[in-house]
């Protein structure tokens, strides 16, 4: 996918026995096609949840959106190739939410904000040495995470990749089963779609005023999303398909149909045993009358 533009360039359909192990199937579609860029909203949800549920440890929940924000910042207000600078922006979070401003350390050593007044000055901040604190210190100091975040994205995100493999599910839903061409086909549908669809406008009421939905997403624990809602998404790639399919039935011969070359099947490695004696070793896990 071509994030800039929105628009899925190519596809590679990879069966799990083409591969050693089905685990190394993204990194086998890797080295076919695409690059991988870490989303910063799926880092920062994920990091905070499990401290947040622990006891002494409720008075963080209040501030986790800000760390998240404070993550976005700390990688949108830096230079790509200046990971150390993203970094320190970053291991500053936690002495910013003891109310401590200066005094960081590294390459972002004080705040950039203004002195805090009023409200923003009377927050109920983390105290020093407290459960909240100490967990938070552990978190935000992390080395492997530290360095993950180094490699942080302002610019790609995964969000996308991530709309594009939700639309592959409806066109091809996982409570099936079908043929690696089955699947080929449905998966390029789902690109044809994606592709005529990516960049839909935003729907206008009578009055011309933009129309938006709140969602409750279960990552916010309550709190709220606004969303546009686009116009209808429309389906011209279907009469190309019908005008190629008409010309290559024109051109073709009946008497060499086109034949795509499949792997294995998954069940084709394995040793078949003789039904009969399947039958009789079959038992069920419960009790029968």
């Amino acid at each position: 996918m071509e994030l800039e533009s929105n628009v899925v360039l190519d596809l590679h359909l990879v069966q799990s026995n083409e591969c050693c192990e089905s685990y190394h199937m993204e990194l086998e579609g890797l080295k076919r096609m695409v690059a991988f860029f870490e989303d910063i909203l799926e880092i920062g949800t994920l990091l905070l949840k499990a401290i947040c549920k622990r006891k002494g440890c409720e008075d963080l929940k209040a501030w986790q959106q800000s760390i998240i924000n404070h993550l976005y910042w700390a990688v949108v207000s830096s230079t790509q190739d200046d990971a150390e600078l993203i970094v320190d922006k970053w291991k500053s979070v936690e002495r910013r939410f003891l109310n401590l401003h200066r005094g960081h350390g590294g390459k972002f050593p004080t705040c950039v904000h203004k002195r805090l007044q009023g409200r923003a000055h009377k927050k109920k901040w983390i105290k020093p040495s407290s459960l909240s604190a100490v967990k938070l210190e552990k978190l935000v100091t992390d080395k492997m995470l530290c360095k993950d975040i180094g490699k942080l994205s302002a610019v790609h995100q995964t969000s996308k990749v991530e709309g594009f493999h939700s639309l592959i599910i409806q066109f091809a839903p996982k409570s099936y089963v079908y043929s690696y061409t089955g699947m080929l086909c449905r998966t390029l549908l789902a690109g044809l779609h994606y592709n005529e669809n990516a960049s839909r406008h935003t729907a206008t009421t009578k009055a011309g005023e933009q129309r938006f939905k709140i969602r409750y997403p279960k990552y916010k624990a309550g709190g709220h999303v606004v969303k546009k809602i686009l116009v209808e998404a429309t389906f011209s790639y279907v009469d190309d398909l019908m005008r190629e399919v008409v010309d290559l039935c024109k051109k073709s011969s009946a008497d060499r149909p086109v034949q795509l070359e499949e792997p294995p099947t998954l069940s084709s490695a394995m040793e078949k045993p003789d039904k009969a004696e399947a039958i009789k070793a079959h038992a069920s896990r419960f009790k029968t009358k």
